[in-house]
């Protein structure tokens, strides 16, 4: 019996470790990594709310022209007033010889005109002025919110990117450490002015 048990432990110290199962490796990196993203995540807006929140900022800064050609153009129903008022103070003198003897006398006319005129600009029906000028801005605008809304994406998962590093992969040494957390208030400032206040508005 005893040497049956020392045959089998010798078999068992010759025989291979077990490998890893790199599957089972996978599946824990995996769900350490959702774990972290879901730790960063927390509290925090998603992607979809920054890019709102960055395009309605983004409209807030420039002026609305969308329907300035239908106003314009129905501005032009309108007529144009313009009054004109005026005071003449003609007279004349005759002086002479008519067959009743002899005339002197001075003859006063005056007069007062008053003239309303009334205008349509009925070109401004087909082509209101200022249209083209309404399309331009309406198109700036497009850009800049769009421009916005890229700006505050990227900073969003660079922003995201450095809190994982942060919390995975601490760097060493307090002055590291600090410049990391410094690096993060830094972007979520750069995000709040993009989107409005959204991530301080949160964390009130």
């Amino acid at each position: 019996m005893l040497t049956a048990a020392v045959l089998l432990a010798a078999v068992l110290a010759a025989a291979p470790p077990p490998r890893p199962d790199p599957d089972s490796a996978a599946r824990a990196c995996e769900r350490e990594a959702l774990r972290a993203l879901a730790i960063v995540a927390a509290g925090e807006p998603g992607i979809a709310e920054v890019q709102a929140a960055a395009a309605r900022t983004a409209d807030r800064e420039v002026p609305e022209a969308e329907g300035f050609a239908w106003r314009a153009r129905a501005a032009a129903f309108l007529p144009r007033l313009t009054v004109e008022a005026g005071r003449d103070e003609r007279s004349y003198r005759v002086t002479g010889l008519q067959a009743s003897g002899e005339v002197d006398y001075r003859h006063d006319a005056p007069g007062t005109t008053l003239v309303l005129r009334a205008t349509w600009e009925l070109g401004d029906l087909v082509a209101a002025k200022g249209e083209l000028a309404a399309a331009n801005a309406s198109e700036s605008r497009a850009r800049r919110r769009a421009d916005v809304v890229r700006r505050a994406t990227a900073a969003f998962y660079e922003r995201r990117s450095a809190q994982l590093a942060l919390l995975l992969a601490p760097p060493e040494g307090a002055l590291a450490r600090a410049e990391a957390e410094l690096e993060i208030e830094r972007l979520g400032a750069e995000l709040d002015a993009l989107t409005g206040g959204l991530l301080s508005g949160r964390r009130r």
